[in-house]
C-alpha cells in the first residue's frame, strides 16, 4: 500500500501523506475532512509523540475511538455491574458506559481488527468521583491473550499512573480524555479491556479538544487534594452538627427526667398526705365510736343482770323490798 494521500493542517499546510485507508479513518472519526480525492485536512491539533520521532507516523495513527455499543461486560468477571446509558452531555446527548457501578470490580471489552505493525490510538474521556482506598482503573490492550500486550494504569488512591491529555474539573467530578498509544506487532486483531474496582467511572467517547476549552484545568493530584479537603469538611461539618445534637438531646432528656422526677414526687407526696388524711379521719371515726360503744356495752350488761340472778337462785334484795 502506498502513501498517496497529501495531509495538510487546518491551515492548508502540507505535513506529510498518509495511507487511503488511514485517510478514509481520520474522515470518519472526525478527525479530518476530505479536501479532494488526493487530499485531506486535518481539524485537530497534532498529537505529541508517544513512541518515536517520526511525528508523521504517530499523527497519522489510525484513530480508535471509544464507542460504548462495541463494549460488552466480560463474563468471568463475577462481581460485573455496568449499564450502557444515554446522557446529555454539554447539551448533547452521548452514549456511555457506567461501570462499576456501588463501587464493584467491573470489566468490560472489545475485540477490534487491526493491521500488522501499525501505530494506532485507544481514545476515549472518562469522569470519575473521587477515588479513594483501594480503588483503581487500567486499560489493557493485547493480543493473543490477556498479559500479551499493554497495560496503562489511570486510577491509583496515590495518584495519576498514566497522564491524560486533557484533565477538567466539572461540577459533576474530574473529566480526563486519554489517548493511548499502542502498535499492532504481528497481531490482525487486537482485544481492549477497561477495569475499575472499587470506584464508578462513566466512559464516553471522546470530542474535539477545542470542545472542553471552558472547562477549568486542573492537575489531577490538585483536583484530589481539593476532593480530599472538601470530604473533610463534610466530615467536620456533620461531627459538629451531631455533636451539638446529642447535646441538645442531652439536655432535652435532662429536662424531662427532671419533669418526670418531680411529677413521680409529687404523686408519691400527694399519696402519702392522702393516706395520712385517711388514717386521720379513721382515728377520729374511731375515738367517735368508742363512748358509745361503752354505753352500749354497760346497757348489756345491766340488762343480762337479773336474768343471771334467777338462774343462780340468789335473790338480792334492794331497799325497797326491805321496806315491805
Amino acid at each position: 500500500m502506498i502513501k498517496n494521500i497529501i495531509v495538510t493542517d487546518i491551515n492548508g499546510n502540507i505535513t506529510g501523506t498518509t495511507y487511503p485507508k488511514r485517510a478514509k479513518g481520520l474522515i470518519k472519526s472526525g478527525r479530518a475532512v476530505e479536501v479532494d480525492e488526493q487530499t485531506i485536512r486535518l481539524v485537530a491539533s497534532v498529537y505529541t509523540d508517544a513512541f518515536s520521532d517520526d511525528m508523521e507516523e504517530y499523527t497519522m495513527a489510525n484513530i480508535i475511538d471509544f464507542k460504548a455499543r462495541g463494549f460488552k461486560l466480560v463474563e468471568d468477571c463475577a462481581s460485573n455491574k455496568g449499564t450502557r446509558l444515554i446522557v446529555t452531555e454539554n447539551e448533547e446527548s452521548v452514549e456511555c458506559f457506567e461501570i462499576g457501578e456501588g463501587g464493584a470490580a467491573t470489566k468490560i471489552s472489545r475485540k477490534i481488527d487491526v493491521e500488522k505493525d501499525t501505530d494506532y490510538v485507544f481514545r476515549f474521556a472518562v469522569r470519575s468521583d473521587f477515588v479513594k482506598g483501594e480503588a483503581e482503573s487500567l486499560v489493557s490492550i493485547y493480543f493473543d491473550e490477556e498479559g500479551d500486550g499493554y497495560t496503562y494504569p489511570l486510577d491509583r488512591e496515590d495518584k495519576n499512573r498514566f497522564k491524560p491529555v486533557i484533565c477538567k474539573k466539572t461540577p459533576d467530578g474530574l473529566l480526563r480524555v486519554f489517548e493511548l498509544p499502542f502498535n499492532s506487532g504481528d497481531a490482525t486483531s487486537a482485544t481492549i479491556l477497561i477495569s475499575v474496582h472499587d470506584m464508578t467511572a462513566w466512559i464516553y467517547p471522546a470530542k474535539e479538544k477545542a470542545a472542553y476549552d471552558e472547562l477549568e484545568d486542573i492537575e489531577y493530584d490538585k483536583w484530589r487534594q481539593e476532593e480530599f479537603h472538601q470530604v473533610e469538611k463534610v466530615l467536620g461539618d456533620i461531627g459538629g452538627t451531631l455533636g451539638e445534637t446529642l447535646n441538645g438531646i442531652g439536655g432535652f432528656v435532662s429536662e424531662v427526667s427532671g419533669k418526670i422526677t418531680k411529677a413521680v414526687s409529687d404523686v408519691i407526696k400527694s399519696a402519702t398526705s392522702d393516706s395520712k388524711e385517711e388514717d386521720k379521719k379513721e382515728e377520729e371515726a374511731k375515738e367517735e365510736e368508742a363512748p358509745a360503744a361503752e354505753e352500749e356495752k354497760a346497757e348489756e350488761v345491766k340488762e343480762e343482770a337479773p336474768e343471771e340472778e334467777k338462774k343462780s337462785g340468789i335473790v338480792i334484795e334492794g331497799p325497797e323490798d326491805k321496806a315491805e
